[in-house]
Order: structure tokens, then sequence, then C-alpha cells
């Protein structure tokens, strides 16, 4: 069996099904940083403005994690990403001009956002499976993109013997979740005025309902269980030699 987990411009894939159109640019791009703390207390925290997103969170190691989101035709790209980001979110509030100006320009990585947005018609063909990005890429927005890959491995080496049955558990659940995936995408980075206030209404009204009811969108993704057993394994007889 071959296991191909070469990603989002997966060779191995284009080669199975050639005629599946592949990734499509997502409409936004994503800018990343990790670096030193700026010298000022906060909370991990996250704000949604007009096409835009950004977001900071401590590490356990003393550093910060950063990333930023906008909605921008594809390919575009800045002489300084840091200068860049400056002008878009410079006049954001606390702590992210600290940040941006604890931040050098080397610091910053820019990539357009890609997903798969046919579903492809198997994750399998004959003896070799897709996994991850390189059989259902998704906008990062849920945080399930590496979490379904972890999945897949795990159905993967259960029906290891069984390549059809490993795509019927796998394919529909990752073509939903996926989908759930651009929506919410295209909720974080609407920029319709008129939408992000009937947007951040639902989201208040949502948030004062309790958590329970905020977080209800995660059932169907957070209580996923693997199969049993989560491998495929059988016992050899005294004498016996047994391949995988």
């Amino acid at each position: 069996m071959v296991v191909a987990a070469d990603g989002i411009h997966s060779a191995v894939r284009r080669a199975l099904f050639p005629d599946h159109p592949g990734p499509v640019y997502s409409g936004f791009t994503t800018w990343r940083l990790v670096i030193p703390v700026p010298g000022v207390g906060f909370a991990s925290h996250e704000t949604w403005g007009r096409g835009r997103i950004w977001g900071t969170h401590p590490l356990k190691d003393g550093r910060v994690y950063a990333y930023a989101a906008a909605v921008t035709p594809a390919a575009g790209h800045a002489a300084d990403e840091r200068a860049e980001l400056l002008h878009r979110y410079g006049d954001w509030h606390d702590p992210i001009p600290a940040v941006l100006a604890a931040a050098r320009p080397e610091d910053v990585l820019r990539h357009d956002v890609h997903h798969i947005a046919e579903p492809l018609p198997a994750y399998h063909r004959g003896r070799v499976a897709l996994l991850g990005d390189a059989a259902h890429a998704m906008p990062p927005n849920l945080g399930q993109g590496g979490n379904q890959a972890v999945e897949d491995a795990v159905v993967l080496a259960h029906h290891n013997q069984d390549l059809a049955a490993y795509t019927a558990a796998r394919l529909p659940r990752t073509t939903a979740i996926a989908r759930q995936a651009v929506k919410v995408a295209r909720l974080n980075l609407m920029s319709n005025r008129a939408g992000i206030a009937v947007r951040d209404a639902a989201i208040l009204a949502l948030s004062k309902a309790g958590p329970a009811l905020f977080l209800r969108g995660f059932d169907g993704i957070a209580d996923w269980r693997p199969p049993q057993p989560p491998y495929a394994s059988r016992r050899t007889q005294v004498g016996e030699r047994y391949e995988r």
C-alpha cells in the first residue's frame, strides 16, 4: 500500500484523478508570525473586522503567536509584509500595535489560502490511499485540517486491507467538515456592512445564551470516535510468517 500525504498540491492526487480541478483560491491571504512577548500582558483573542481578522495567542515558552487574514486578490505580495500589516492593522486595538512593533520584516510569513472545493470521487485508487490535505484540503477557520488528517490516519490503519471502506468512512465526513470550514471563513471575513451587523448581533446573542449553545456548531466534529479496534491486527501462530 502507498499512502500519499503530499499536501494540497499533491502530485499523487493529480496522477490518480487527472480530471479533478484541484485546489482553488479561498479568497483570502494570511500572515503568521512568532515573536518574543512585546512587553504587554494580554489574553488570547481573535478580532473580526470588515474582511479582516487578527488573532494573538501567548505561547508557553514566553513567545507570542499572531496571525492575520484579509480578503485580497490572489498572489499579492508586499516588499515588506510587516509594513503591510502595519498598514492594515496598525490602528487596531491593543496589543496588536505592540505585537507589530516588536516584529521584524523577516518574522512575517504570508501565504494565500487554497482549498479543494470539489470533493474527490474517492480517497483511494487500487492500493494507493490519499490522506490529509492531499485528499480534502480546507480553509483553516475551523482548525480541522490537521485534525482530519489524524482521523484519516487512524481510519486508514483500521482499514488498511480495504481501502474502499476507508473512502466510505472518511469521504462523507471530511466533505461535510470542509464545506463547513468554507462557510465559517466566509462568515469570519465578511465585507458587507449589513451582513456584518447581522453576524455580530447573532454572535452576541449566542454568547449571552451560554457557551454550550455557542459551541453547538462543533457537534458532529468533536464527538468523533475512532473505529474499534483502532488498527487492523491479527495474531500469528507459532512458526507462522505474517507479512502486513
